[in-house]
Protein backbone atom coordinates (compact mmCIF):
# COMPACT_ATOMS: atom_id res chain seq x y z
CA UNK A 1 0.00 0.00 0.00
CA UNK A 2 2.69 2.68 0.57
CA UNK A 3 4.59 1.82 -2.00
CA UNK A 4 1.39 2.56 -4.68
CA UNK A 5 1.22 6.29 -2.73
CA UNK A 6 4.61 6.60 -3.72
CA UNK A 7 4.29 5.41 -7.27
CA UNK A 8 1.49 7.62 -7.38
CA UNK A 9 3.60 11.04 -5.77
CA UNK A 10 6.45 10.21 -8.46
CA UNK A 11 3.85 10.19 -11.15
CA UNK A 12 2.50 13.43 -10.40
CA UNK A 13 5.75 14.79 -9.99
CA UNK A 14 6.79 13.65 -13.58
CA UNK A 15 4.06 14.72 -14.96
CA UNK A 16 4.11 18.54 -13.29
CA UNK A 17 7.82 18.60 -14.59
CA UNK A 18 6.89 17.38 -17.98
CA UNK A 19 4.02 20.16 -18.17
CA UNK A 20 6.35 23.09 -17.21
CA UNK A 21 8.91 22.16 -19.65
CA UNK A 22 6.31 21.67 -22.26
CA UNK A 23 5.35 25.36 -21.19
CA UNK A 24 8.81 27.10 -21.10
CA UNK A 25 9.07 25.75 -25.00
CA UNK A 26 5.77 27.06 -26.00
CA UNK A 27 7.16 30.19 -24.59
CA UNK A 28 10.53 29.61 -26.46
CA UNK A 29 9.62 29.01 -29.58
CA UNK A 30 5.28 30.78 -29.96
CA UNK A 31 4.99 28.20 -32.93
CA UNK A 32 2.09 30.51 -33.43
CA UNK A 33 4.22 33.24 -34.95
CA UNK A 34 4.82 30.83 -37.77
CA UNK A 35 0.90 31.09 -38.78
CA UNK A 36 -0.57 33.18 -40.92
CA UNK A 37 -4.17 34.63 -42.86
CA UNK A 38 -4.08 35.75 -46.25
CA UNK A 39 -7.18 37.79 -47.95
CA UNK A 40 -8.03 39.58 -50.94
CA UNK A 41 -8.87 42.71 -48.72
CA UNK A 42 -6.62 43.24 -45.73
CA UNK A 43 -7.88 42.54 -42.65
CA UNK A 44 -5.57 44.15 -40.16
CA UNK A 45 -4.42 48.16 -39.88
CA UNK A 46 -1.08 49.56 -40.02
CA UNK A 47 1.62 47.42 -38.85
CA UNK A 48 1.95 47.58 -34.93
CA UNK A 49 5.23 45.12 -34.51
CA UNK A 50 8.15 45.75 -32.89
CA UNK A 51 10.56 44.75 -36.35
CA UNK A 52 12.74 47.46 -37.80
CA UNK A 53 10.89 49.61 -39.93
CA UNK A 54 11.52 49.40 -43.26
CA UNK A 55 13.15 50.94 -46.21
CA UNK A 56 9.75 52.10 -47.83
CA UNK A 57 8.36 53.01 -44.54
CA UNK A 58 10.98 55.26 -43.58
CA UNK A 59 11.51 56.80 -46.91
CA UNK A 60 7.21 57.55 -45.91
CA UNK A 61 7.80 59.00 -42.73
CA UNK A 62 10.84 61.49 -44.35
CA UNK A 63 8.09 62.42 -47.22
CA UNK A 64 4.99 63.32 -44.84
CA UNK A 65 7.63 64.74 -41.81
CA UNK A 66 7.34 68.03 -42.54
CA UNK A 67 4.18 69.22 -45.15
CA UNK A 68 2.45 72.35 -45.77
CA UNK A 69 -0.28 72.53 -48.06
CA UNK A 70 -1.36 75.92 -47.92
CA UNK A 71 -5.03 76.89 -47.82
CA UNK A 72 -7.21 74.07 -49.06
CA UNK A 73 -10.13 74.93 -51.26
CA UNK A 74 -13.85 74.43 -50.71
CA UNK A 75 -14.26 71.45 -52.50
CA UNK A 76 -11.00 69.89 -51.24
CA UNK A 77 -12.51 70.39 -48.09
CA UNK A 78 -15.90 69.18 -48.83
CA UNK A 79 -14.34 65.90 -49.95
CA UNK A 80 -12.67 65.40 -46.87
CA UNK A 81 -15.07 66.44 -44.46
CA UNK A 82 -17.61 63.73 -46.45
CA UNK A 83 -15.07 60.67 -46.50
CA UNK A 84 -14.19 61.68 -42.88
CA UNK A 85 -18.08 61.43 -41.88
CA UNK A 86 -17.93 57.78 -42.93
CA UNK A 87 -15.45 56.82 -40.68
CA UNK A 88 -16.94 52.89 -39.24
CA UNK A 89 -19.57 52.27 -41.99
CA UNK A 90 -18.90 48.88 -42.71
CA UNK A 91 -17.08 46.72 -45.11
CA UNK A 92 -19.84 45.15 -47.59
CA UNK A 93 -18.02 43.80 -50.34
CA UNK A 94 -19.51 45.35 -53.62
CA UNK A 95 -21.23 48.16 -51.53
CA UNK A 96 -21.44 51.80 -52.75
CA UNK A 97 -23.63 53.30 -50.33
CA UNK A 98 -23.85 54.31 -46.54
CA UNK A 99 -26.62 51.90 -45.59
CA UNK A 100 -25.07 48.78 -47.15
CA UNK A 101 -21.76 49.74 -46.26
CA UNK A 102 -18.46 49.93 -48.59
CA UNK A 103 -15.28 48.32 -50.16
CA UNK A 104 -12.61 50.65 -51.13
CA UNK A 105 -14.07 51.57 -54.81
CA UNK A 106 -17.40 51.90 -53.70
CA UNK A 107 -15.84 54.12 -50.72
CA UNK A 108 -14.27 56.55 -53.18
CA UNK A 109 -16.88 56.49 -55.92
CA UNK A 110 -19.63 57.82 -53.29
CA UNK A 111 -17.61 60.36 -51.63
CA UNK A 112 -16.50 61.93 -54.80
CA UNK A 113 -20.22 61.92 -56.52
CA UNK A 114 -21.69 63.63 -53.21
CA UNK A 115 -19.42 66.29 -52.76
CA UNK A 116 -18.19 67.22 -56.49
CA UNK A 117 -21.70 65.79 -58.42
CA UNK A 118 -18.48 63.86 -60.43
CA UNK A 119 -19.50 60.06 -61.99
CA UNK A 120 -16.55 58.38 -60.88
CA UNK A 121 -16.27 54.77 -62.03
CA UNK A 122 -16.81 51.72 -59.73
CA UNK A 123 -13.84 49.59 -60.07
CA UNK A 124 -10.92 50.40 -58.48
CA UNK A 125 -8.86 49.50 -61.39
CA UNK A 126 -11.33 51.54 -63.75
CA UNK A 127 -10.44 54.91 -61.68
CA UNK A 128 -6.69 54.36 -61.47
CA UNK A 129 -7.06 54.27 -65.50
CA UNK A 130 -8.12 58.59 -64.95
CA UNK A 131 -6.35 61.22 -63.93
CA UNK A 132 -2.31 62.12 -63.80
CA UNK A 133 0.01 60.41 -61.79
CA UNK A 134 0.94 61.42 -58.72
CA UNK A 135 3.68 60.09 -56.42
CA UNK A 136 4.05 60.09 -52.73
CA UNK A 137 6.14 63.64 -52.46
CA UNK A 138 3.29 64.73 -54.69
CA UNK A 139 0.16 63.78 -52.64
CA UNK A 140 -2.29 66.68 -52.13
CA UNK A 141 -5.41 66.02 -50.12
CA UNK A 142 -8.43 64.81 -52.94
CA UNK A 143 -6.15 62.99 -54.30
CA UNK A 144 -6.96 59.36 -55.02
CA UNK A 145 -4.54 56.43 -53.78
CA UNK A 146 -4.50 53.22 -54.79
CA UNK A 147 -2.46 49.97 -53.63
CA UNK A 148 -2.00 46.38 -54.74
CA UNK A 149 -3.34 43.54 -53.58
CA UNK A 150 -5.03 40.30 -54.90
CA UNK A 151 -7.15 42.79 -56.26
CA UNK A 152 -6.49 46.85 -56.72
CA UNK A 153 -7.74 49.65 -53.97
CA UNK A 154 -8.25 52.79 -53.92
CA UNK A 155 -8.76 54.96 -51.02
CA UNK A 156 -8.71 58.95 -50.57
CA UNK A 157 -5.31 60.88 -49.75
CA UNK A 158 -6.67 63.29 -46.62
CA UNK A 159 -2.83 64.94 -46.09
CA UNK A 160 0.17 64.47 -44.06
CA UNK A 161 0.33 60.80 -44.76
CA UNK A 162 -3.60 60.18 -44.17
CA UNK A 163 -5.73 58.30 -46.22
CA UNK A 164 -9.41 56.71 -45.93
CA UNK A 165 -10.17 53.51 -47.46
CA UNK A 166 -12.59 50.79 -46.42
CA UNK A 167 -10.78 47.54 -44.97
CA UNK A 168 -12.71 44.04 -44.29
CA UNK A 169 -11.75 44.09 -40.62
CA UNK A 170 -12.58 47.87 -39.59
CA UNK A 171 -14.88 49.32 -42.60
CA UNK A 172 -14.21 53.04 -42.85
CA UNK A 173 -11.12 54.04 -41.43
CA UNK A 174 -7.95 56.21 -41.55
CA UNK A 175 -4.73 54.83 -41.52
CA UNK A 176 -1.15 56.16 -42.58
CA UNK A 177 1.61 55.50 -45.53
CA UNK A 178 4.26 55.98 -42.82
CA UNK A 179 3.14 52.81 -40.44
CA UNK A 180 4.31 50.47 -42.45
CA UNK A 181 2.51 46.82 -42.91
CA UNK A 182 0.01 46.50 -45.71
CA UNK A 183 -0.81 49.72 -46.87
CA UNK A 184 2.61 51.23 -47.08
CA UNK A 185 4.94 48.57 -48.91
CA UNK A 186 1.49 48.02 -51.02
CA UNK A 187 1.26 51.53 -51.66
CA UNK A 188 0.67 52.03 -55.97
CA UNK A 189 0.77 55.22 -56.30
CA UNK A 190 -2.02 58.37 -56.30
CA UNK A 191 -4.10 59.53 -59.06
CA UNK A 192 -5.43 63.42 -59.71
CA UNK A 193 -8.15 63.99 -61.74
CA UNK A 194 -7.68 66.88 -64.65
CA UNK A 195 -9.78 69.60 -64.72
CA UNK A 196 -10.95 68.20 -68.17
CA UNK A 197 -11.77 65.18 -66.82
CA UNK A 198 -13.61 66.75 -63.82
CA UNK A 199 -16.01 68.65 -67.08
CA UNK A 200 -16.21 65.46 -69.01
CA UNK A 201 -17.32 63.43 -65.95
CA UNK A 202 -19.91 66.10 -64.92
CA UNK A 203 -23.26 65.75 -65.58
CA UNK A 204 -24.02 69.45 -66.02
CA UNK A 205 -21.46 69.57 -68.51
CA UNK A 206 -23.97 68.30 -70.65
CA UNK A 207 -27.28 70.61 -70.12
CA UNK A 208 -26.63 72.87 -73.53
CA UNK A 209 -25.30 69.78 -75.73
CA UNK A 210 -25.84 70.73 -79.08
CA UNK A 211 -27.18 66.82 -79.11
CA UNK A 212 -30.50 66.30 -78.09
CA UNK A 213 -29.93 62.56 -77.05
CA UNK A 214 -27.30 63.56 -75.39
CA UNK A 215 -28.67 66.11 -73.42
CA UNK A 216 -31.73 63.87 -72.81
CA UNK A 217 -29.25 60.71 -72.14
CA UNK A 218 -28.09 62.54 -68.49
CA UNK A 219 -32.17 62.59 -67.30
CA UNK A 220 -32.06 58.68 -66.58
CA UNK A 221 -28.49 58.96 -64.85
CA UNK A 222 -28.97 56.41 -61.34
CA UNK A 223 -31.82 54.52 -63.14
CA UNK A 224 -31.60 50.97 -61.95
CA UNK A 225 -30.19 48.84 -64.19
CA UNK A 226 -32.32 45.51 -64.89
CA UNK A 227 -31.45 42.57 -67.84
CA UNK A 228 -34.60 42.92 -70.26
CA UNK A 229 -36.32 45.75 -68.24
CA UNK A 230 -38.51 48.12 -70.32
CA UNK A 231 -39.96 50.64 -67.89
CA UNK A 232 -38.43 53.60 -66.42
CA UNK A 233 -38.16 52.17 -62.91
CA UNK A 234 -35.49 49.99 -64.54
CA UNK A 235 -33.83 49.21 -67.34
CA UNK A 236 -31.15 47.27 -69.76
CA UNK A 237 -28.55 48.60 -72.71
CA UNK A 238 -31.10 48.88 -75.20
CA UNK A 239 -33.94 49.95 -73.75
CA UNK A 240 -32.44 52.66 -72.25
CA UNK A 241 -30.56 53.79 -76.01
CA UNK A 242 -34.41 53.15 -77.61
CA UNK A 243 -35.77 55.61 -75.35
CA UNK A 244 -33.70 58.25 -75.22
CA UNK A 245 -33.46 58.22 -79.09
CA UNK A 246 -37.26 58.42 -79.69
CA UNK A 247 -37.81 60.62 -76.44
CA UNK A 248 -35.49 63.15 -78.18
CA UNK A 249 -35.28 62.69 -81.62
CA UNK A 250 -38.07 61.31 -82.44
CA UNK A 251 -35.70 58.54 -83.69
CA UNK A 252 -37.80 54.75 -83.85
CA UNK A 253 -34.88 52.16 -83.48
CA UNK A 254 -35.14 48.11 -82.35
CA UNK A 255 -35.21 47.12 -79.06
CA UNK A 256 -32.87 44.87 -78.98
CA UNK A 257 -28.70 45.94 -79.54
CA UNK A 258 -28.19 43.31 -82.39
CA UNK A 259 -31.29 44.48 -84.50
CA UNK A 260 -30.17 48.39 -83.33
CA UNK A 261 -26.42 47.64 -84.92
CA UNK A 262 -27.71 46.61 -88.38
CA UNK A 263 -29.31 50.23 -88.93
CA UNK A 264 -27.89 53.46 -89.26
CA UNK A 265 -25.35 54.92 -90.43
CA UNK A 266 -21.96 53.05 -89.67
CA UNK A 267 -19.52 55.12 -88.38
CA UNK A 268 -15.77 54.71 -87.51
CA UNK A 269 -14.29 54.79 -84.43
CA UNK A 270 -11.95 57.47 -85.87
CA UNK A 271 -14.86 59.68 -86.68
CA UNK A 272 -17.49 59.23 -83.68
CA UNK A 273 -19.11 62.37 -82.67
CA UNK A 274 -21.40 62.82 -79.90
CA UNK A 275 -24.79 60.98 -79.65
CA UNK A 276 -23.51 58.11 -82.05
CA UNK A 277 -24.00 54.72 -80.67
CA UNK A 278 -21.02 52.76 -79.72
CA UNK A 279 -21.95 48.73 -80.14
CA UNK A 280 -19.76 46.07 -77.87
CA UNK A 281 -19.74 41.85 -78.12
CA UNK A 282 -19.22 39.47 -75.56
CA UNK A 283 -19.85 41.38 -72.21
CA UNK A 284 -22.88 41.22 -69.99
CA UNK A 285 -23.99 37.69 -71.01
CA UNK A 286 -26.43 37.33 -68.69
CA UNK A 287 -28.25 34.91 -70.87
CA UNK A 288 -27.04 31.79 -71.67
CA UNK A 289 -28.34 31.54 -74.97
CA UNK A 290 -25.93 34.39 -76.30
CA UNK A 291 -23.15 33.75 -78.38
CA UNK A 292 -19.55 35.09 -77.02
CA UNK A 293 -19.16 37.03 -80.23
CA UNK A 294 -22.88 38.75 -80.13
CA UNK A 295 -23.30 42.14 -79.85
CA UNK A 296 -24.28 42.40 -76.30
CA UNK A 297 -24.08 45.70 -75.26
CA UNK A 298 -24.58 49.83 -76.09
CA UNK A 299 -23.80 53.10 -74.90
CA UNK A 300 -23.99 56.94 -76.41
CA UNK A 301 -20.55 58.54 -77.16
CA UNK A 302 -20.08 61.64 -75.14
CA UNK A 303 -16.90 62.89 -76.50
CA UNK A 304 -13.79 62.93 -74.56
CA UNK A 305 -13.67 58.87 -74.65
CA UNK A 306 -16.64 58.53 -72.46
CA UNK A 307 -20.14 56.95 -72.81
CA UNK A 308 -23.36 57.03 -70.95
CA UNK A 309 -24.94 53.88 -70.92
CA UNK A 310 -27.53 51.54 -68.47
CA UNK A 311 -24.19 49.05 -66.71
CA UNK A 312 -24.92 45.83 -65.21
CA UNK A 313 -21.61 46.65 -63.13
CA UNK A 314 -22.45 49.75 -62.31
CA UNK A 315 -26.32 48.29 -61.23
CA UNK A 316 -27.49 51.71 -63.06
CA UNK A 317 -27.19 54.57 -65.74
CA UNK A 318 -23.94 55.81 -65.42
CA UNK A 319 -21.03 57.71 -67.17
CA UNK A 320 -18.00 55.72 -67.69
CA UNK A 321 -14.39 56.17 -69.40
CA UNK A 322 -13.55 53.96 -72.64
CA UNK A 323 -10.85 52.50 -71.41
CA UNK A 324 -9.31 48.83 -72.17
CA UNK A 325 -11.93 46.61 -71.32
CA UNK A 326 -14.67 48.82 -73.48
CA UNK A 327 -12.04 49.06 -76.55
CA UNK A 328 -10.76 45.57 -76.40
CA UNK A 329 -14.73 44.45 -76.64
CA UNK A 330 -16.01 47.58 -79.04
CA UNK A 331 -17.65 46.29 -82.29
CA UNK A 332 -18.90 49.33 -84.18
CA UNK A 333 -20.84 52.44 -84.01
CA UNK A 334 -24.35 53.67 -85.66
CA UNK A 335 -25.53 57.29 -86.29
CA UNK A 336 -28.94 57.70 -86.43
CA UNK A 337 -29.43 61.46 -86.98
CA UNK A 338 -30.74 61.16 -90.45
CA UNK A 339 -33.48 58.76 -89.42
CA UNK A 340 -35.61 61.55 -87.36
CA UNK A 341 -39.12 62.14 -87.80
CA UNK A 342 -39.25 65.53 -85.92
CA UNK A 343 -42.77 65.20 -84.97
CA UNK A 344 -44.56 65.24 -88.19
CA UNK A 345 -46.32 61.55 -88.26
CA UNK A 346 -49.43 61.33 -85.82
CA UNK A 347 -49.66 57.78 -86.58
CA UNK A 348 -46.38 56.58 -85.89
CA UNK A 349 -46.41 58.96 -82.91
CA UNK A 350 -50.03 57.65 -81.33
CA UNK A 351 -47.82 53.88 -82.13
CA UNK A 352 -44.78 54.97 -80.07
CA UNK A 353 -46.68 55.87 -77.33
CA UNK A 354 -48.25 52.56 -77.50
CA UNK A 355 -44.77 50.58 -77.02
CA UNK A 356 -44.03 47.75 -74.68
CA UNK A 357 -47.91 47.72 -74.26
CA UNK A 358 -48.79 43.61 -73.47
CA UNK A 359 -49.98 41.61 -76.15
CA UNK A 360 -53.74 40.02 -75.58
CA UNK A 361 -55.69 38.14 -77.84
CA UNK A 362 -58.21 39.94 -79.87
CA UNK A 363 -57.45 43.29 -77.28
CA UNK A 364 -58.56 46.36 -78.53
CA UNK A 365 -57.15 48.97 -75.87
CA UNK A 366 -53.94 50.12 -74.13
CA UNK A 367 -55.81 48.85 -70.93
CA UNK A 368 -56.42 45.44 -72.16
CA UNK A 369 -53.40 44.67 -74.18
CA UNK A 370 -53.60 44.51 -78.12
CA UNK A 371 -53.38 42.11 -81.16
CA UNK A 372 -52.42 42.98 -84.46
CA UNK A 373 -55.53 44.32 -85.90
CA UNK A 374 -56.74 45.90 -82.65
CA UNK A 375 -53.41 48.08 -82.56
CA UNK A 376 -53.54 49.31 -85.84
CA UNK A 377 -56.96 50.01 -85.70
CA UNK A 378 -57.01 52.06 -82.60
CA UNK A 379 -53.98 53.95 -83.58
CA UNK A 380 -55.73 54.72 -86.85
CA UNK A 381 -58.55 55.97 -84.67
CA UNK A 382 -56.52 57.87 -82.16
CA UNK A 383 -54.52 59.66 -84.36
CA UNK A 384 -56.09 60.42 -87.60
CA UNK A 385 -59.87 59.50 -87.06
CA UNK A 386 -59.94 56.93 -89.36
CA UNK A 387 -62.15 53.69 -88.51
CA UNK A 388 -60.45 50.65 -89.55
CA UNK A 389 -62.24 47.38 -90.17
CA UNK A 390 -61.97 45.21 -87.08
CA UNK A 391 -60.13 41.86 -88.63
CA UNK A 392 -56.66 42.19 -90.23
CA UNK A 393 -58.24 40.39 -93.36
CA UNK A 394 -60.79 43.30 -94.10
CA UNK A 395 -58.28 45.78 -93.21
CA UNK A 396 -55.69 44.36 -95.76
CA UNK A 397 -59.09 44.21 -98.39
CA UNK A 398 -60.08 47.98 -97.67
CA UNK A 399 -56.57 49.65 -98.25
CA UNK A 400 -54.63 51.06 -101.21
CA UNK A 401 -52.44 48.61 -102.43
CA UNK A 402 -48.74 50.21 -102.26
CA UNK A 403 -45.75 48.19 -103.41
CA UNK A 404 -43.03 47.86 -100.42
CA UNK A 405 -40.61 50.69 -102.46
CA UNK A 406 -43.79 52.69 -102.29
CA UNK A 407 -44.38 52.47 -98.61
CA UNK A 408 -44.40 56.19 -97.07
CA UNK A 409 -44.47 56.60 -92.85
CA UNK A 410 -47.77 55.58 -91.20
CA UNK A 411 -48.92 52.87 -94.18
CA UNK A 412 -49.76 49.77 -93.13
CA UNK A 413 -47.41 46.64 -93.84
CA UNK A 414 -49.21 43.37 -93.95
CA UNK A 415 -47.44 40.01 -92.91
CA UNK A 416 -48.95 36.48 -93.31
CA UNK A 417 -50.17 34.50 -90.42
CA UNK A 418 -51.58 30.77 -89.62
CA UNK A 419 -54.96 31.74 -90.60
CA UNK A 420 -54.79 35.64 -90.62
CA UNK A 421 -52.57 38.77 -91.79
CA UNK A 422 -50.82 40.20 -89.42
CA UNK A 423 -50.44 44.17 -89.54
CA UNK A 424 -48.10 46.60 -88.67
CA UNK A 425 -47.86 50.41 -89.19
CA UNK A 426 -44.74 51.38 -90.96
CA UNK A 427 -42.41 53.94 -89.45
CA UNK A 428 -39.53 54.54 -92.03
CA UNK A 429 -36.24 53.47 -92.94
CA UNK A 430 -37.59 49.59 -93.61
CA UNK A 431 -39.01 49.65 -89.51
CA UNK A 432 -42.32 49.06 -88.40
CA UNK A 433 -44.39 48.72 -85.35
CA UNK A 434 -46.46 45.34 -84.14
CA UNK A 435 -48.08 43.86 -81.71
CA UNK A 436 -45.73 40.65 -81.29
CA UNK A 437 -47.23 37.74 -79.17
CA UNK A 438 -43.32 37.50 -77.65
CA UNK A 439 -42.81 41.28 -76.74
CA UNK A 440 -46.02 43.13 -77.35
CA UNK A 441 -45.72 46.24 -79.02
CA UNK A 442 -42.46 46.55 -80.22
CA UNK A 443 -40.45 47.80 -83.87
CA UNK A 444 -39.32 45.20 -86.02
CA UNK A 445 -37.29 45.25 -89.14
CA UNK A 446 -38.53 44.34 -92.99
CA UNK A 447 -35.08 43.02 -93.47
CA UNK A 448 -33.39 41.82 -90.48
CA UNK A 449 -36.20 39.98 -88.48
CA UNK A 450 -36.10 36.28 -90.71
CA UNK A 451 -40.07 36.01 -89.40
CA UNK A 452 -41.37 38.51 -90.64
CA UNK A 453 -39.05 39.26 -93.60
CA UNK A 454 -40.17 35.79 -95.17
CA UNK A 455 -43.83 36.61 -94.59
CA UNK A 456 -44.42 40.04 -96.06
CA UNK A 457 -47.66 40.31 -97.88
CA UNK A 458 -47.67 43.81 -98.85
CA UNK A 459 -48.77 47.17 -97.98
CA UNK A 460 -51.91 49.38 -97.82
CA UNK A 461 -52.46 53.10 -97.60
CA UNK A 462 -55.64 54.50 -96.00
CA UNK A 463 -55.44 57.94 -96.21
Amino acid sequence: MARRRTAARNNGTTFLMVGALLLILALLFRPWDFISFTSDTPTTGNNTSETQPTETENRMKDIFSDRDYGDLDPETEDILSAARSLEGTPFQSGGSSPEEGFNSSGFTQHVYEETTGLRMPRIAQHQNELGEQVTAEDLYPGDLVFFEGNTLMSGIYLGHGEFMTASQSNGVETLRLQDGGFWTENFAGGKRLTEEEKAALHPDTYTDHSHPAVRHAMEYLDTPYEFGGNTLEAFDCSFFTQLVFRESMDVYIPRVTTDQYLIGEAVDQSNLEPGDILFFSGIDLEDEDRGNGEITHAGIYLGEALMIHASRTEAKTQISYLNDYWNDNYTGARRYDSMSLQGEHPVVQEAASLLYTPFESGGTSPDEGFNTSGLVKYVYQESLGINLPDTANAQFEAGEKIERSELEIGDLVFFEGSSSYLPGIYIGHDQFIIASESSGVTTRHLDHDEFFSERFAGGRRYY
